[in-house]
Protein backbone atom coordinates (compact mmCIF):
# COMPACT_ATOMS: atom_id res chain seq x y z
CA UNK A 1 0.00 0.00 0.00
CA UNK A 2 1.29 3.47 -0.83
CA UNK A 3 2.83 4.97 2.49
CA UNK A 4 0.86 7.82 3.26
CA UNK A 5 -2.51 6.14 2.69
CA UNK A 6 -0.77 3.16 5.31
CA UNK A 7 0.01 5.94 7.57
CA UNK A 8 -3.23 7.68 7.76
CA UNK A 9 -4.90 4.19 8.52
CA UNK A 10 -2.71 3.84 11.13
CA UNK A 11 -3.22 7.13 12.91
CA UNK A 12 -5.47 8.79 13.05
CA UNK A 13 -7.21 5.90 11.36
CA UNK A 14 -10.89 6.04 10.47
CA UNK A 15 -14.23 6.37 12.01
CA UNK A 16 -16.17 3.50 13.51
CA UNK A 17 -19.32 4.96 11.86
CA UNK A 18 -19.52 8.62 10.56
CA UNK A 19 -23.07 9.41 10.82
CA UNK A 20 -24.42 6.32 8.53
CA UNK A 21 -22.09 7.86 5.59
CA UNK A 22 -19.41 6.26 6.75
CA UNK A 23 -19.35 2.53 8.70
CA UNK A 24 -16.42 0.40 9.29
CA UNK A 25 -17.63 -3.53 8.85
CA UNK A 26 -14.93 -5.69 10.70
CA UNK A 27 -15.85 -8.71 8.24
CA UNK A 28 -14.75 -6.82 5.45
CA UNK A 29 -11.51 -5.01 6.59
CA UNK A 30 -8.60 -7.02 4.99
CA UNK A 31 -10.97 -7.68 1.66
CA UNK A 32 -8.74 -6.20 -1.61
CA UNK A 33 -9.55 -6.62 -5.24
CA UNK A 34 -9.43 -4.99 -8.70
CA UNK A 35 -11.46 -2.27 -9.53
CA UNK A 36 -11.67 -0.83 -13.06
CA UNK A 37 -9.54 2.25 -13.36
CA UNK A 38 -8.31 2.11 -9.77
CA UNK A 39 -6.35 -1.55 -9.84
CA UNK A 40 -5.84 -3.53 -6.75
CA UNK A 41 -8.12 -2.46 -3.64
CA UNK A 42 -8.50 -2.38 0.20
CA UNK A 43 -11.63 -2.22 1.25
CA UNK A 44 -12.18 0.81 3.84
CA UNK A 45 -15.80 1.13 4.82
CA UNK A 46 -19.33 1.39 3.45
CA UNK A 47 -22.32 3.98 3.28
CA UNK A 48 -24.63 3.05 5.79
CA UNK A 49 -26.72 0.88 2.96
CA UNK A 50 -23.69 -1.23 2.59
CA UNK A 51 -24.59 -0.91 -1.09
CA UNK A 52 -21.74 1.65 -2.28
CA UNK A 53 -18.62 0.88 -0.89
CA UNK A 54 -15.24 3.07 0.06
CA UNK A 55 -11.42 1.54 -1.08
CA UNK A 56 -8.26 2.65 -1.29
CA UNK A 57 -6.03 2.35 -4.49
CA UNK A 58 -2.53 0.32 -2.77
CA UNK A 59 -0.90 1.82 -5.88
CA UNK A 60 -1.31 5.40 -5.27
CA UNK A 61 -3.46 5.81 -2.08
CA UNK A 62 -6.28 7.60 -3.56
CA UNK A 63 -9.62 6.45 -2.72
CA UNK A 64 -12.75 5.01 -4.80
CA UNK A 65 -16.04 4.48 -4.28
CA UNK A 66 -17.82 1.33 -5.51
CA UNK A 67 -21.43 1.94 -6.28
CA UNK A 68 -23.84 -0.84 -6.79
CA UNK A 69 -25.10 -4.43 -5.33
CA UNK A 70 -22.21 -7.24 -6.63
CA UNK A 71 -25.02 -8.79 -8.51
CA UNK A 72 -25.33 -6.07 -10.41
CA UNK A 73 -23.44 -3.76 -12.97
CA UNK A 74 -21.41 -1.50 -10.74
CA UNK A 75 -19.81 1.85 -11.62
CA UNK A 76 -16.45 2.86 -9.60
CA UNK A 77 -15.46 6.32 -9.36
CA UNK A 78 -12.02 8.04 -7.43
CA UNK A 79 -13.58 10.46 -4.84
CA UNK A 80 -10.89 11.42 -2.85
CA UNK A 81 -7.30 12.19 -3.74
CA UNK A 82 -6.20 10.80 -0.70
CA UNK A 83 -7.17 9.03 2.84
CA UNK A 84 -6.03 12.25 4.46
CA UNK A 85 -8.70 14.08 2.05
CA UNK A 86 -11.13 11.43 3.21
CA UNK A 87 -10.15 11.90 7.10
CA UNK A 88 -10.89 15.63 6.61
CA UNK A 89 -14.27 14.87 4.75
CA UNK A 90 -15.90 12.67 7.49
CA UNK A 91 -14.75 15.01 10.13
CA UNK A 92 -16.29 17.81 8.55
CA UNK A 93 -19.68 16.02 7.68
CA UNK A 94 -19.44 14.50 11.76
CA UNK A 95 -19.25 18.60 13.06
CA UNK A 96 -21.64 19.14 10.63
CA UNK A 97 -24.22 17.24 11.27
CA UNK A 98 -23.59 16.86 15.21
CA UNK A 99 -23.73 20.99 15.59
CA UNK A 100 -26.97 20.86 16.50
CA UNK A 101 -27.83 24.04 14.26
CA UNK A 102 -30.92 23.91 12.70
CA UNK A 103 -32.38 25.17 9.14
CA UNK A 104 -34.56 27.87 11.43
CA UNK A 105 -31.48 29.04 13.74
CA UNK A 106 -29.90 32.40 12.43
CA UNK A 107 -26.42 30.79 12.63
CA UNK A 108 -27.46 27.83 9.90
CA UNK A 109 -26.60 30.14 6.47
CA UNK A 110 -23.29 30.87 8.10
CA UNK A 111 -22.50 27.12 9.04
CA UNK A 112 -23.51 25.74 5.45
CA UNK A 113 -21.09 28.33 3.82
CA UNK A 114 -18.35 27.28 6.26
CA UNK A 115 -18.57 24.13 5.67
CA UNK A 116 -19.05 24.27 1.72
CA UNK A 117 -15.71 26.21 2.02
CA UNK A 118 -13.75 23.93 3.93
CA UNK A 119 -14.94 20.73 2.23
CA UNK A 120 -14.31 22.31 -1.07
CA UNK A 121 -10.64 23.32 0.86
CA UNK A 122 -10.00 19.38 1.84
CA UNK A 123 -10.19 18.13 -1.39
CA UNK A 124 -10.42 20.65 -4.35
CA UNK A 125 -9.46 18.50 -6.95
CA UNK A 126 -12.93 16.10 -6.20
CA UNK A 127 -15.10 19.15 -6.20
CA UNK A 128 -14.07 20.05 -9.52
CA UNK A 129 -16.44 17.60 -10.87
CA UNK A 130 -19.94 18.91 -9.88
CA UNK A 131 -21.07 14.81 -10.27
CA UNK A 132 -18.58 13.47 -7.91
CA UNK A 133 -19.71 11.85 -4.70
CA UNK A 134 -18.67 14.53 -2.62
CA UNK A 135 -20.09 17.59 -4.70
CA UNK A 136 -23.46 15.52 -4.39
CA UNK A 137 -23.40 15.33 -0.83
CA UNK A 138 -22.33 18.45 -0.33
CA UNK A 139 -24.56 20.09 -2.67
CA UNK A 140 -27.29 18.20 -0.95
CA UNK A 141 -26.30 20.07 2.59
CA UNK A 142 -26.32 23.40 0.57
CA UNK A 143 -30.08 22.41 -0.38
CA UNK A 144 -30.83 21.55 3.20
CA UNK A 145 -31.84 18.10 2.14
CA UNK A 146 -29.31 16.83 4.78
CA UNK A 147 -29.08 18.73 7.40
CA UNK A 148 -27.75 18.39 11.11
CA UNK A 149 -29.40 15.94 13.83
Amino acid sequence: MEQRAASALISPGLPVDERKLFVRNSTRELESRSLDGCGSAAFLGQYEDGVNTYWVSLRDGTVWMLFGYDDVPQRVARINTSVTALQALLALWDEFIGSGVHEDDDAYEGLVEDVLRRARQADPEMFDDEESWWSRVFEEVELGVLAPE
